[in-house]
């Protein structure tokens, strides 16, 4: 196992880097990230993770990481000074994938105990097909184009329309377009009526995303797709054709949340990236195992009250698989098990969060 702690570090958290290391048995590297990313590729057949301080310009590192095919997959787990809303959302809407609290020398060895026991994975051929990225701002595209290659797509890009009808065009038939709100010459709409046109298919799969990213921000410097619509878009076109047994469908909902199983006092902070009323998925590097139960605690969804839950793991999501499902768990509630009363609140946050979705506002 091998491990990369870029940037600068403070005293406490160096130590607590280390002692993880060591009785995670993991080699652990203070490093900058040009030498971080050659030193991964040395290590490509073991386990490996990259740690990044809260202050560090993470959007950045992790574009740069993600530049080299062989290095999607490898984990990023920011180190925050609190356990705050703002800074796990901002944290993991940066491109990481765990974040944890400066300081928590037990969460730092649990997550590398973890990664070394998964079977490190050479990256596979991408079998999701073509995704186009349309927009005229180079940085943009880049930021989008990872997200969906990480995600299994290829990806084509398009700065103009005439670049986005020979893309369209192409005998490769596309999976999916996703378009900037201002697309030049007419915008987003338009782009994706163009993309559908020339592809010859009117159902092509489409999403418009704002140009700054400002519709996903919720407060602060919120980067692009805060609210993990694009991910839960491109999981949407990936499951199309598969059986989803839920009663109810997945809406992305991202705040943080505290999950341990049942018993336990210690709790572990995760950022839920979907809910729907029967169930959720948690982003950790941290999943328990599939069947135990957990007590979860979260804010409900258009609400500002904190509900206590307890279900079951079903299902997680382990470093080196690669999708658009990104690495943590599913859990299912008990209903039998809630609280009555805060099962009742998220529910009707469920609800209301639907209806906003619905209604556009």
């Amino acid at each position: 196992m091998y491990a990369a702690a870029v940037g600068t570090w403070n005293a406490q958290d160096q130590k607590c880097l280390l002692a993880a290391a060591s009785h995670a048995n993991t080699e652990l590297d203070f490093a900058s990230l040009d030498d971080a990313t050659g030193r991964m590729e040395d290590h490509a057949t073991e386990a490996r993770c990259v740690f990044v301080p809260h202050d560090a310009n993470l959007t950045a590192i992790v574009s740069r990481l993600r530049q080299r095919a062989s290095l999607l997959t490898v984990p990023v787990i920011a180190v925050v000074s609190h356990p705050s809303e703002l800074l796990y959302r901002t944290a993991f809407a940066s491109g990481a994938d765990d974040a944890l609290v400066s300081g928590d020398r037990g969460g730092m060895t649990r997550r590398l105990a973890n990664l070394r026991a998964c079977t490190p994975k050479e990256y596979p051929a991408r079998e999701q097909g073509l995704a186009l990225v349309a927009s005229a701002d180079i940085g943009l595209r880049r930021t989008l184009g990872q997200s969906l290659r990480r995600a299994g797509f290829d990806v084509a890009y398009a700065s103009d329309a005439r670049s986005l009808i020979e893309v369209a065009r192409a005998p490769r038939a596309l999976a999916l377009v996703v378009a900037t709100e201002t697309f030049p010459p007419l915008g987003g709409e338009a782009a994706v009526r163009s993309a559908r046109t020339a592809a010859q298919r009117p159902n092509l799969p489409a999403m418009i995303v704002p140009d700054d990213g400002s519709a996903t921000r919720s407060s602060g410097d919120m980067p692009y797709d805060a609210d993990g619509k694009l991910l839960c878009f491109a999981e949407e076109v990936m499951s199309r054709d598969a059986t989803d047994v839920r009663a109810s469908s997945r809406l992305a909902y991202p705040t943080i949340c505290a999950f341990r199983p049942a018993g336990v006092l210690q709790a572990t902070y995760g950022l839920s990236h979907n809910i729907s009323r029967e169930g959720c998925f948690i982003r950790t590097l941290d999943a328990p195992k599939p069947k135990t139960e957990l007590w979860l605690e979260l804010r409900a969804s258009e609400s500002e009250h904190t509900v206590h839950l307890r279900g079951e793991v079903v299902w997680r999501r382990e470093p080196g698989a690669v999708g658009a499902t990104p690495f943590g768990f599913g859990l299912r509630l008990l209903p039998d098990h809630c609280p009555p009363t805060d099962l009742a609140q998220y529910v009707a946050g469920y609800d209301a969060l639907r209806q906003k979705l619905v209604h556009g506002s």
